[in-house]
């Protein structure tokens, strides 16, 4: 009964944010670590994983010698697939889908490390002390502003990550011959959107309460074009059904 409550495969199509998913009761990958974290409370995640990559070798070791398979791999093999993946690489590089992701990557980290934050949280400070706004004002600013900064900075680097990813599944061509609900590129580009457009979002609500930024609307403008590049990559993409999270 216990395996059947777990939606099979759906941890490989998350956002990775356990503390906001209302499927973490279904996820095979979230009950195996809350388990081992129980039987080992005192246990790094480092050192868990690090003992079941020393479990999976000696089996792997086992496994090819039984079935003579070679695990060396000649200086020849070697440098033709460096080659081959320096060249998918940079041709995704060139790509402008990846060009404005990248960017937004740079740009918005040194907003977030700027003294625009700074700035407006003293000024903020100065208007609850002054009685410009009310306490309850200045809360239920501080807690929009925090969620949204929580969203965008949980999502910097899955952007750029997800689109590379996806850009290059789909020059691979691995996925062509799947049907479109089953295509992992198209998964991983739905993922890459998901995360866009909650940035999106985020990024407006901080430009509502800091609207002399212009950096912020770049920022917001940058995310646009990504969006609607993406949709143009794969036009395919809302038809991929991720397990559990696409269900109804």
């Amino acid at each position: 009964m216990r395996d059947e409550q777990f939606i099979s495969g759906i941890y490989n199509w998350c956002d990775r944010w356990c503390e906001r998913c209302q499927f973490t009761s279904r996820c095979r990958a979230y009950d195996r670590e809350e388990s081992r974290k129980q039987a080992n409370p005192d246990q790094d995640v480092w050192e868990a994983i690090s003992e079941s990559f020393k479990e999976a070798l000696i089996l792997l070791e086992k496994a090819a010698a039984e079935h003579g398979i070679s695990l060396e791999i000649s200086e020849e093999e070697k440098n033709s697939i460096i080659e081959e993946e320096n060249a998918k690489d940079e041709e995704v590089e060139k790509i402008p889908l990846q060009i404005l992701a990248d960017e937004y990557l740079g740009e918005g980290k040194n907003w977030l490390d700027s003294l625009a934050l700074k700035e407006y949280r003293d000024r903020l400070q100065s208007q609850l002390e002054m009685g410009i706004i009310s306490l309850a004002e200045g809360e239920e600013i501080a807690a929009v502003l925090e969620d949204s900064l929580e969203v965008i900075q949980w999502y910097l680097f899955l952007i750029p990550v997800k689109v590379q990813r996806a850009l290059r599944d789909k020059m691979d061509g691995f996925w062509d011959e799947y049907p479109i609900e089953e295509r992992g590129d198209l998964g991983t580009a739905k993922i890459g959107m998901i995360a866009i457009e909650r940035s999106l979002g985020a990024w407006a609500k901080i430009y509502q309460l800091i609207l002399e930024d212009d950096q912020i609307l770049h920022l917001l403008a940058k995310l646009e074009k990504m969006r609607r590049l993406l949709k143009e990559e794969f036009p395919d993409y809302s038809k991929f059904k991720r397990p559990g999270f696409d269900d109804n």
